[in-house]
Order: C-alpha cells, then structure tokens, then sequence
C-alpha cells in the first residue's frame, strides 16, 4: 500500500529522468493526492458519470491506470455492475501496485491487467475510456495519432475522459497560475527542496499543452464534442464523446 511521499527528499533525481519505477510506485497515491488540484473531484466524477448515464455494463479501459484508484472507485459506487474492467500501464512497478491493492480488496478477478504502452495497446468497442494525466507524458507529435486510435476503439456515442496538465500562452497569467499551484503543494507539506527536484525531475518528460490545443487534438481525432468540464490552475479534465 501506499507510503507517505518523501521520494525527493531522499533522492535528488537529475533533469528529465522521472520514471514510473517501484519507488515512485510505492509512493504514488500519496504523491498525486498532495500534487494534483481536483484528484479527488476527479475520482468521484466517473462513478456519478456512469450511473447519469445508466451503464452498468460495458467495456470501461483505464489507459495509464497506475494504482488501479479509478477502477476500484467503479467497484465499490457500483457493485451491481457488470462492467468490463481493463487497467493498461507501460510501468511493470505500478501495475504490481495495482494488482495489490485490487487483491486486497478480493476486486483482482473483476479487472484485466495489461503491460502496454499507448502505441501498442489494441482494444475495441469500448464505451469509456480514462487517460488520466497519461497524455501528457507522451511525445507530443505522437499525440494525434494516439487519440485518433483511441477513438476509433471506441463505440460511438462512448466517451474518452482525459485530465491534463495545462500551460498558457499568456505568459503573465502561466505565471500567475504556476504561483498558486506550487502553493498548493507546500499547503500540502512539500519543502521547496522537493518542488525543485520533482520540476527538475520532469524536465521535458511532462509536456503540458493549453487547453485550446488539447481540445484541437480531440476536435482533429474524431471527437466533434469535447468539453472542459473542470479545471483549476493548470489542472483540467476534457469530457469527449464520440458521435453516433
């Protein structure tokens, strides 16, 4: 289970070499909690999501699924579900975690677990899609190409719900936003130490785009509908739709 996060406080990692590995997994749920504005809101939204939709059945894939967080969420708001649960990770170190925390809870036989990276990762006729801060950690002139096929393997009238990290092209306002978000994270008990040494560590592995070409993405991918539907500071979520 997850440990209380101290990973940069103990290891000064060098520019651009943030990996997914055990030690980043063993931290990670405490990690993102303490990092990400509206993690929580997020969590929540996709069990609601799917009771106002009425589905209880169906196809749901967790691309970049990490500690299974989203799809344990589904099986316990809605246990009369018979959904088909697919966790997808290119990290070996966090889909142990995922199997572990899913085993704990007796949930490993109702999820399928894949080792894949998005380009190689195949499925079809799903009716919800999660990529959870996933795209942004994939090369940018990859990102179309990965949305189109993620929207073709989706059923029309299903749904790709993405959360990102934002930049903004005016400057002064990045900046402003930038300030209110780091303040958030020593709020949550991170020294400045370890802000500087996560930044750093992410250097060119995180790219965040703005909002406006992240929606141009799914806009070109094939989802004609696609709305921010959260967003504070440089944190956002994108509900997309594919049409019918």
């Amino acid at each position: 289970m997850s440990q209380v996060d101290k990973l940069f406080q103990q290891n000064q990692v060098g520019s651009g070499e943030f990996t997914f590995d055990k030690n980043v997994a063993d931290v990670f749920d405490d990690m993102i909690e303490r990092s990400v504005p509206l993690y929580r809101e997020v969590q929540e939204f996709i069990p609601k999501y799917l009771r106002q939709s009425k589905q209880t059945a169906g196809k749901i894939v967790d691309l970049g699924c990490s500690t299974g967080t989203s799809l344990i969420g589904i099986l316990k708001a809605i246990p009369e579900s018979s959904f088909e649960l697919i966790g997808v990770d290119s990290s070996a170190a966090m889909l142990d975690e995922c199997r572990q925390q899913l085993q704990a809870l007796n949930f490993d036989s109702h999820v399928e677990l894949v080792e894949s990276d998005l380009a190689n990762c195949s499925f079809a006729d799903a009716s919800l899609v999660l990529m959870n801060y996933t795209l942004q950690f994939v090369e940018v002139e990859k990102r179309l190409d990965v949305l189109k096929k993620i929207c073709r393997s989706i059923r029309p009238g299903g749904a790709l719900l993405v959360s990102e990290k934002f930049r903004h092209a005016d400057p002064r306002l990045d900046q402003s936003l930038t300030e209110l978000y780091l303040d958030y994270k020593r709020r949550n008990g991170y020294s400045e130490l370890e802000i500087a040494r996560k930044r750093d560590a992410l250097e060119n592995v995180l790219v965040p785009l703005t909002v406006e070409e992240n929606q141009r993405l799914l806009g070109d991918a094939g989802f004609e509908s696609n709305e921010l539907i959260l967003k504070w500071f440089n944190f956002g979520t994108f509900l997309a739709i594919r049409p019918v």
